[in-house]
C-alpha cells in the first residue's frame, strides 16, 4: 500500500479544504484565452489589484472570483500568466468577461520576411554547424565552483487554504507569507544551500561534483526532497535532448531542429557587439517541447543566454509551468561557459482547481573560477560517484554562510528557520504530520519507532479466515547504528501464531558494512512477486480473482554480512535455514501420492551480488521492491545469486541454484522510453516443487509489472528458465495527436512478456509429486498487450492477452487490469 498511497501524503497536505463562509458576495467570472489560437490559458493568475483576493483559471480557462461583500474593493482586475503580457481589466459587480492574453514571444516589428528561406533558419544552421566548437563538453577538461540556492514555497494561499482544518491552528506562519508581483501569495517552507566544485574530463569521460558545504533549513518532506533533487539538474543546451522531470525534451539546438520548432529572428548591435535573438515555439501546441528565446554571439554563434519554458500543455504532470534561464560568459580564448542558471517550477496537485495550493520550486546557481584545459586533477576523479559530499559538509553555521553565499537571504528566507522551530514545538502540528505520514506509508511515528503497517492489522484469507497483526519498526536515519522491525500475528481459522523479526547493525564510519539477522514464521505464497500488495494487506481480502492453492507455511531464519563495494555495488554472504510445511488445504505428496511429507527443509549458503550504477540506496536482497521513480542509468542493473543447500547443514534437500537478472530504462528520444527486464536461472539437484522456479503470477485485480497477469499461482515450475519483460512507453506521442482526447493527457504503451523453460528428467521422475494444477513447463508462455496510463494522473489500465491455451478453472485469455503509479 505504501507504493499506491504515497501520493496521498502530498494530497492531504495540499488539497484539504473547508467550506466558504456564507454571506452576501459579489461574483466576477469569465474565461482567459490566448490571442492567436483562442485556446484557453489554464492557471492564469487572476486577482483584484491592490488586494490578495485572487484565483487561477481552470484547465478550460474559466475562472470565478467571489468577494464576500456587496461592493468591490477596486475596479481593476489583473490577469497574468508566464509567457504572456499582463492585462489589466476594468470590472464591475457581477461581471462576466473574456480576457485575451498576448504571447510575449512574437515576431519582431523590424523583421521583414521575403520569399525564400526563413532567415532564422540561416542563423540556426550556423549554430548547429558550430555546436562541436561551442559545446563545453568538447574541452579536454575544466573545473569550476558553484553556489546554489533552492527554495520551495507553498503558493496560492487563499482564505480557504488558510482556514482548512490542517492549517487553521497555525495562523502564526502566515506572518512569513508574501505576494508575487502578479498577486500570487506564497510561503517559503524549505531552503537548501550548497557550495560545490565541478570537474569534467573528456577522455576517459568523467564528471565529478564535490559538495564542500550544505545547509538545509525548513520542512524537508520525502516528496519535497525528490523535487529538490530534480532542480539540481543543469541541462547542456548543446545536447540534442534534455531530461526534465523524467521527460525527454528536444533541445532548441537539436540537429533536426526544423522538425520540432518554429523560429523567429531579430538582430541588434553592430560589429563585434552584434548578436542575434531567436525566439522559438513548438511545432504543435501539445508537443513535449519548449517555448523561449536565446541570444547568440554573431561571431562565434555561441549561446550567450537562453530562456526555456513549458507549461501544462506539455503533458507533464503536476506542473503549471516550468522555466529555465541560463546566462553564459566568455572564458579564456573565446569559450562561452555557463555563468548563472535559474529554474522556476510552479507545481500543483489538481490541475483544474483554482483554490488548491501548490508550491514554487526555485533554484539559482552561480558558476565561477573556471579553469580550462589544464592538469586533469586526477585525484578529484577517484571513485565512481558523480556527486560526493565531503565529510562535515553539513556542519557549517550561519556565520560561514553569511560570509560565503552569493547575495543575501530575503526576509522570507530568513524567517524559514524560526517558523520551522515554532512548528516542531507545536503539538498540534506534530499530530497532524503523523497522521499524514501514517496514511501515506502505513506507519505512524512514535518516539524512536514507527507503529504499523496498519494496512495489515486486519486481513482475511482462506487459510486463516480473520487475521490480526501488530508490529513496529525503528525510524529511518537514526543516529544509533542498530535498526530493525518486529511483528506478531494470529490466524483464527488455523489457530496459529505467526512472527517476524529482523535487525541490522551498521559498521564502519561510512556505514558501508552491515551485519543482519532475520527470522520469520508465517504464510507465504509461491509465485507471488515482491511488487504485489503484501499477502496480508487488507485489500487482498476482497480483490482476488479465483482460488489459490499455493500458500504454505515457511519458518525461515538467516544471517548475513553485507558490504557496499562502491556506490551502486553491493555484495552479501549469508547462511539460511528454511522449512516449508503444508497448510490444511495443501499436501506434500511423494511416490505417486502414496506418501506425504510433513515438511521440506533446506539449509545452506547464499551469495548475492548486485550493481546499479550510482545508486546510493542499494541493498543486498536479490528481489527488492522496485522504486516508484524511473531511473535512467548509464548501465543496466545487474543481479547475481548463488544458493547452495546440502543435507550436511541439517536440511533434507540438496541443490545448487544460480540466478541472474538484467533491467534498464532507456530513452528512445521522441518515442518516449523503453524498459526491459530479463532473468535466467538454473537449479541442479532433485528437489520438491517449492524449491523449483515458479514464475511470478498475479491473480489479483490490480496489474503487476513484474508478474504474468493471466497466469495462475503455481501453474508452472521449471529448473531451467529464461523470462523477459519488455515495454515501450510512448508518453503523449500518440494520444496527444487525437483532438479532445489530448486534453485528458493520457499516455499509451505496449508490452510483451515471455517465459521459456524446462524441467529436467530427474525432477520429472523424482519421488516428489507436483500439485494437481501444476505442470513442468514445456512450451513457452506469452502475454502481450497495450495500455493507457496517466489517467487522472495516477491510474493505468492494461489490456492483456494470453497466447497460451489453458484448461484451469477461472482462467482467462483476455483481461483488463488497473494499477496506480505516481509520476510526472
Amino acid at each position: 500500500m505504501k507504493t499506491y498511497l504515497r501520493p496521498l501524503a502530498l494530497f492531504l497536505g495540499l488539497i484539504s479544504q473547508s467550506w466558504c463562509l456564507l454571506g452576501q458576495t459579489t461574483a466576477i467570472s469569465g474565461r482567459v484565452l490566448e490571442q492567436t489560437s483562442r485556446e484557453p490559458v489554464p492557471f492564469a493568475h487572476v486577482f483584484l489589484k491592490g488586494t490578495q483576493i485572487g484565483t487561477s483559471s481552470r484547465l478550460d480557462g474559466e475562472f470565478q472570483l467571489q468577494v464576500k461583500s456587496d461592493h468591490l474593493p477596486t475596479d481593476t482586475m489583473v490577469v497574468s500568466s508566464l509567457g504572456y503580457v499582463t492585462q489589466q481589466v476594468v470590472v464591475t459587480q457581477h461581471t462576466e468577461i473574456e480576457v485575451i492574453l498576448e504571447p510575449e514571444m512574437k515576431v519582431m516589428d523590424d523583421l521583414v520576411v521575403t520569399a525564400g528561406e526563413n532567415p532564422a533558419y540561416i542563423v540556426m544552421g550556423q549554430i548547429i554547424a558550430h555546436k562541436n566548437v561551442n559545446n563545453p563538453d568538447r574541452l579536454q577538461n575544466y573545473r569550476c565552483e558553484e553556489y546554489s540556492k533552492i527554495r520551495f514555497d507553498l503558493n496560492h494561499l487563499t482564505e480557504k487554504v488558510k482556514n482548512n482544518f490542517l492549517l487553521r491552528p497555525f495562523d502564526y506562519i502566515w506572518d512569513k507569507a508574501d505576494t508575487t508581483g502578479d498577486g500570487v501569495s506564497f510561503l517559503p517552507v524549505l531552503l537548501v544551500e550548497k557550495q560545490s566544485e565541478h570537474y569534467y574530463r573528456q577522455s576517459p569521460l568523467k564528471r565529478k561534483s564535490l559538495v564542500r558545504a550544505k545547509q538545509v533549513t525548513g520542512l524537508p518532506g520525502p516528496r519535497i526532497l525528490e523535487f529538490v533533487e530534480e532542480l539540481y539538474f543543469t541541462p547542456n543546451i548543446y545536447e540534442n535532448y534534455m531530461v526534465i522531470l523524467e521527460k525527454n525534451f528536444p533541445s532548441p539546438l537539436i540537429d533536426n531542429y526544423q522538425l520540432h520548432y518554429e523560429y523567429y529572428l531579430d538582430s541588434t548591435g553592430t560589429g563585434e557587439d552584434k548578436e542575434y535573438t531567436l525566439q522559438f515555439l513548438p511545432k504543435r501546441t501539445r508537443d513535449l517541447a519548449f517555448k523561449g528565446q536565446m541570444t547568440v554571439d554573431s561571431a562565434s554563434y555561441a549561446i550567450k543566454s537562453i530562456s526555456l519554458r513549458f507549461d501544462i500543455m506539455a503533458n507533464v504532470n503536476f506542473v503549471r509551468s516550468y522555466q529555465v534561464e541560463q546566462n553564459y560568459r566568455e572564458v579564456g580564448s573565446g569559450q562561452w561557459m555557463l555563468a548563472e542558471s535559474n529554474v522556476l517550477g510552479d507545481y500543483t496537485v489538481v490541475e483544474n482547481s483554482s483554490d488548491l495550493t501548490g508550491f514554487f520550486g526555485r533554484k539559482r546557481a552561480v558558476f565561477d573560477h573556471y579553469v580550462i584545459d589544464t592538469a586533469a586533477y586526477k585525484k578529484a576523479y577517484d571513485g565512481v560517484e558523480v556527486i560526493e559530499e565531503q565529510a562535515g559538509a553539513g556542519d557549517y553555521d550561519e556565520s560561514y554562510w553569511a560570509a560565503n553565499r552569493v547575495g543575501t537571504l530575503s526576509l522570507q528566507e530568513e524567517g524559514v528557520q524560526q517558523m520551522v522551530k515554532e512548528l516542531k514545538q507545536d503539538p498540534a502540528f506534530v499530530s497532524r504530520k503523523n497522521i499524514v505520514v501514517g496514511v501515506a506509508t502505513g506507519y505512524v511515528p512514535w518516539r524512536w519507532m514507527e507503529i504499523g503497517d496498519f494496512y495489515t492489522f486486519y486481513s482475511n484469507n482462506y487459510v486463516e479466515d480473520s487475521r490480526l497483526k501488530f508490529g513496529f519498526r525503528t525510524r529511518e536515519k537514526l543516529d544509533f547504528p542498530l535498526s530493525g522491525s518486529v511483528y506478531g500475528a494470529y490466524g483464527f481459522r488455523d489457530e496459529r501464531w505467526k512472527y517476524g523479526l529482523q535487525a541490522a547493525w551498521r559498521l564502519g564510519q561510512a556505514d558501508d558494512t552491515r551485519v543482519g539477522f532475520r527470522f520469520k514464521d508465517d504464510i507465504i505464497q509461491l509465485g507471488r512477486s515482491v511488487n504485489a500488495l503484501p499477502i496480508d494487506h487488507i485489500l487482498t481480502s476482497f480483490v482476488q480473482i479465483g482460488n489459490t492453492v499455493s500458500r504454505v507455511y515457511e519458518q525461515r531464519w538467516s544471517g548475513y554480512l553485507e558490504r557496499d563495494l562502491m556506490t551502486g555495488m553491493v555484495a552479501r554472504l549469508g547462511y539460511f535455514d528454511a522449512m516449508m510445511s503444508p497448510t490444511d488445504t495443501v499436501q506434500f505428496y511423494e511416490m505417486g501420492q502414496t506418501h506425504t511429507a510433513q515438511h521440506y527443509r533446506a539449509s545452506g549458503l547464499e551469495v548475492t551480488f548486485k550493481m546499479s550504477w550510482l545508486n546510493d540506496n542499494l541493498d543486498g536482497d536479490f528481489y527488492s521492491r522496485p522504486d516508484m521513480k524511473k531511473e535512467f542509468r548509464r548501465f543496466p542493473d545487474l543481479g547475481l545469486q548463488w544458493q547452495y543447500a546440502d543435507r550436511s547443514f541439517g536440511g533434507n534437500v540438496s541443490y545448487h541454484k544460480l540466478t541472474g537478472q538484467l533491467s534498464q530504462y532507456l530513452w528512445t528520444k521522441s518515442l518516449g522510453y523503453f524498459h526491459y527486464r530479463v532473468e535466467a536461472g538454473l537449479t541442479e539437484g532433485t528437489v520438491p516443487y517449492p524449491y523449483l522456479n515458479t514464475p511470478f503470477a498475479n491473480q489479483l485485480v490490480l496489474y503487476d509489472d513484474m508478474a504474468f497477469n493471466l497466469m495462475h499461482y503455481l501453474e508452472y515450475v521449471a529448473d531451467r528458465y529464461v523470462t523477459a519483460h519488455i515495454q515501450q512507453h510512448f508518453d503523449g506521442l500518440i494520444m496527444d495527436k487525437i483532438p479532445l482526447i489530448n486534453r485528458l493527457k493520457w499516455r499509451s504503451f505496449v508490452f510483451a512478456k515471455g517465459y521459456w523453460g524446462s524441467l529436467s528428467a530427474q525432477n520429472r521422475s523424482s519421488s516428489y509429486d507436483l500439485p494437481q494444477q501444476t505442470v513442468g513447463i514445456i512450451d513457452p508462455y506469452y502475454e502481450v498487450g497495450f495500455g493507457l496510463e496517466n489517467i487522472f494522473k495516477i491510474a493505468r489500465v492494461d489490456f492483456v492477452w494470453r497466447l497460451n491455451e489453458t484448461t484451469l478453472p477461472n482462467s482467462y485469455q483476455f483481461i483488463v487490469k488497473p494499477s496506480f503509479r505516481f509520476s510526472f
